[in-house]
């Protein structure tokens, strides 16, 4: 019978971990070694493929998943809706609310906030409702919020100059700094430690596209 080649990967680590193991018996430490390696591969590509299948059921998203780039990060957090943020023509407040439990999702072109809710059926599973998102190329961490050393902030900058003119060239001095900002989401975590990890984690995808961005406005402003 016939499988999918997606069905074939929670397959290969059964037979990968009885070559390696005969390989051991035999003597064959070095072939041991190289399908060990082999395994640990098959079995990070499974993880990947079940993560990214779970993301895939997320309801009420209203992105393609699939076109926000590789999944860089993906965790627990806890969060509570803003006050003054505007959600389906109704303003939150977060006087009386609780922090949710929320998963926060980092891909190379965007950040994606979730509720989530028990699975019965998959308990290491929550389901996923979409809550927010903010271009990776949008945002600024502020990573110190008042006394709170497992909180940080996503702001969304607004008029965001890249250095590029679709409509004709601009000298660089043109191009005014990103001054204006507002949060779009305010995220506590178990420990400043864990913190300090998603901050690092998205300040770094920032600083490469933005690199990315003036390396691309460089060549398009000499372009003759």
């Amino acid at each position: 019978m016939l499988i999918k080649p997606i069905q074939r990967l929670t397959r290969y680590h059964m037979f990968l971990s009885s070559l390696s193991k005969t390989c051991q018996d035999l003597g064959l430490l070095e072939d041991s070694t190289e399908f060990s390696l082999a395994l640990s591969s098959i079995l990070s590509a499974a993880r990947h493929t079940n993560t990214m299948m779970w993301i895939g059921k997320m309801e009420n998203c209203p992105l393609d998943l699939s076109g926000q780039g590789q999944l860089l990060k993906h965790g627990k957090v806890l969060t509570k809706c803003l006050a003054g943020s505007l959600k389906k023509g109704r303003r939150w407040s977060t006087r009386s609310q609780k922090p949710s439990p929320c998963y926060l999702f980092l891909f190379q072109q965007t950040v994606v906030l979730c509720r989530t809710s028990e699975n019965c059926v998959e308990q290491n599973s929550p389901h996923l409702y979409y809550l927010n998102h903010i271009s990776v190329n949008q945002v600024r961490i502020r990573d110190t919020i008042a006394d709170n050393l497992n909180t940080f902030e996503v702001h969304k900058l607004e008029n965001i100059k890249v250095g590029i003119s679709v409509m004709g060239q601009s000298k660089p001095s043109e191009h005014k700094k990103d001054t204006k900002s507002g949060v779009i989401m305010r995220i506590e975590c178990e420990s400043e430690n864990v913190k300090d990890d998603w901050v690092r984690a998205v300040n770094s995808e920032v600083k490469q596209l933005r690199s990315m961005a003036r390396s691309l406005a460089s060549q398009f402003t000499s372009l003759p």
